[in-house]
């Protein structure tokens, strides 16, 4: 098992970024591919579902396990699929007030690899994998274009099924 951290800080509030990123169901505005991609939620709040066909990764389930609107927090861990080689995967979001105007995102996950692939180049990909998701939501925030990262791995469920 290791751990991935993504933090980055941005020149918009906390309380901007979090009204966009608390919404669980919203994971498709913020990753490469997510116009093509599908979405569908099961249940409301602590244990719903999100179940994710990426048109990069495949399949994808996701629970949501904890979720704190006045500390800005959720965490979801992934329930089934293996995007990037991923067998086992907790993550948890946090979005903190630096001032008045500026905040930090920080994405923080733990993950095992399926046997097939190496650990660390799986914890790469879950690393660019969330600093995407960053930079998906800011400049969705902004109206920008993202520049999103090529990310390793991105297929290797689609290969590996």
């Amino acid at each position: 098992m290791i751990n991935i951290e993504v933090v980055r800080d941005t020149d918009l509030s906390a309380n901007i970024v979090w009204e966009e990123m608390k919404h669980f169901d919203r994971v498709l505005n913020w990753v490469p591919g997510g116009d093509k991609s599908t979405i569908s939620i099961k249940g409301e709040g602590v244990g719903m579902i999100r179940d994710i066909n990426l048109i990069t990764q495949g399949y994808v389930q996701h629970e949501l396990i904890a979720f704190d609107n006045e500390k800005r927090m959720f965490s979801y861990k992934l329930t089934d699929g293996k995007p990037v080689g991923m067998e086992d995967y907790t993550v948890v979001a946090t979005v903190t007030p630096i001032d008045q105007g500026n905040c930090r995102i920080r994405w923080a996950g733990k993950m095992k690899s399926d046997d097939r692939v190496d650990e660390n180049e799986v914890g790469i990909a879950l690393k660019t994998a969330l600093s995407n998701m960053v930079t998906g939501t800011i400049a969705l925030i902004k109206g920008e274009e993202p520049i999103f990262v090529k990310q390793p791995l991105e297929d290797w469920q689609q290969k590996n099924s």
